[in-house]
């Protein structure tokens, strides 16, 4: 098996398959370092405030590095799925406690078809006799 796939072979494969993070500076296609080019819109703006990249709107450069606007992006959206989570257990816990309440005090899904249905015939029972006579 070994003169077949040598293991200078799986090497070879497994740099080609596998994700490398270049060192050192980024540089250019020109030669150059790179410079941020992106400028954000004002919503990026806000996010880059409310993710604490800068302190206020004021103090943002007209242009920005994309990976930064891409992190507070991320971090945004990592913080409204932690406030989405909360809301969604306070809802929850609410739900279940306006259902014992409801249980204690003898309210029921059953017992409201129920007393819609009864309402409903005597409703049609005045309706057949005002038809009758």
């Amino acid at each position: 098996m070994n003169k077949l796939f040598p293991p200078r072979f799986y090497a070879a494969l497994l740099r080609r398959n596998m994700a490398t993070v270049p060192s050192g500076p980024k540089v250019n296609p020109e030669g150059g370092p790179m410079s941020p080019k992106y400028r954000p819109s004002d919503f990026q703006k806000f996010i880059l405030v409310w993710t604490k990249k800068y302190k206020s709107k004021q103090e943002i450069p007209e242009f920005v590095s994309p990976d930064l606007i891409e992190r507070s992006r991320s971090e945004a959206r990592i913080k409204i799925s932690n406030i989405l989570i909360l809301l969604t257990i306070l809802g929850s816990m609410t739900a279940v406690w306006l259902g014992k309440s409801a249980a204690k005090r003898g309210e029921s899904v059953h017992q409201m078809n129920l007393d819609w249905h009864k309402k409903y015939d005597e409703e049609y029972a005045k309706k057949q006799a005002a038809a009758s006579k």
